[in-house]
């Protein structure tokens, strides 16, 4: 392809960072390769700041970042743009949640709060590296109480179904995600990665067509749809490999490089323009 690409737009978990989560030496280096040659290199992920931190220090991103999957867009130094929602309506939806078995945490700018202290929850603080407080949903300060986003962790068939069972005035309210095989998050109206992107283009003044999206979940789609060339990584949902302009042979960091050796050789032999 003789398309030159301006700006890689990358998913963390899953796509850029391996198993481990953590940056490999070869993604690093295809990065800076590709920046070095003049190219942007950003990310648009579930995390918040606070998570992506290690992964944004060690790529030194100074670009604005797509962070909550949609609902912030924000750099090292300042938040651009951000879309919160009320916990006020989600509350019944979230202690049945509790109830029945499922993990549920709220993103606040601040930090993260859980519901209840559960194994699901112990492994996402291990993989974010983050530490979520415990609150108290039926207090009264959650009335008026407004967050980022909410991850409900469990069997994707138990959330969907207590999901779908809210009236759908509620449903209607809100965005909906999944983002990993268990993750289920609930986002502000009309926020996700895609809209996200659509915007960051307008702040940096690039065409959606000069622009490679590399994912791996559904939460992904529409980002890949919208950039010009969207990129699934071997590991991706099948769906979403069945919707992208490439799917990868390599899993996580090791295809969002095979990426980078595949469209973007033009920009690194050619240098700076």
């Amino acid at each position: 392809m003789d398309k030159t690409i301006k700006l890689i737009v990358s998913d963390l978990d899953g796509t850029l960072l391996s198993e481990e989560h953590r940056v490999t030496e070869s993604v690093l280096r295809a990065v800076n390769s590709f920046t070095a040659a003049g190219g942007l290199f950003t990310i648009a992920t579930g995390r918040t700041a606070i998570s992506a931190r290690q992964t944004i220090e060690q790529l030194n991103l100074t670009l604005p970042m797509i962070l909550c999957n949609g609902s912030v867009i924000a750099d090292r130094h300042k938040v651009w743009q951000q879309a919160t929602l009320a916990v006020k309506e989600l509350i019944p939806f979230l202690l049945e949640a509790d109830r029945q078995g499922l993990s549920v945490i709220l993103f606040q700018e601040t930090g993260m709060v859980t519901v209840r202290r559960t194994e699901d929850v112990a492994r996402f603080e291990e993989k974010e590296n983050v530490h979520c407080r415990q609150a108290d949903l039926e207090s009264s300060a959650w009335a008026e109480s407004m967050v980022q986003k909410i991850l409900v962790i469990g069997s994707m068939e138990k959330i969907r179904s207590l999901w779908e069972n809210q009236p759908s005035e509620l449903q209607g309210a809100y965005s909906t995600v999944q983002s990993e095989d268990d993750f289920f998050e609930v986002l502000p109206a009309n926020q996700s990665k895609g809209r996200a992107l659509q915007t960051l283009l307008g702040l940096l003044g690039i065409d959606r067509s000069e622009v490679m999206a590399i994912g791996n979940q559904m939460n992904d789609l529409d980002m890949l749809e919208y950039a010009g060339i969207g990129v699934a990584v071997a590991n991706s949902h099948p769906e979403l490999k069945s919707r992208a302009d490439y799917v990868c042979s390599g899993s996580c960091g090791d295809g969002v490089v095979e990426a980078i050796e595949t469209f973007c050789t033009k920009r690194m032999r050619s240098g700076k323009e």
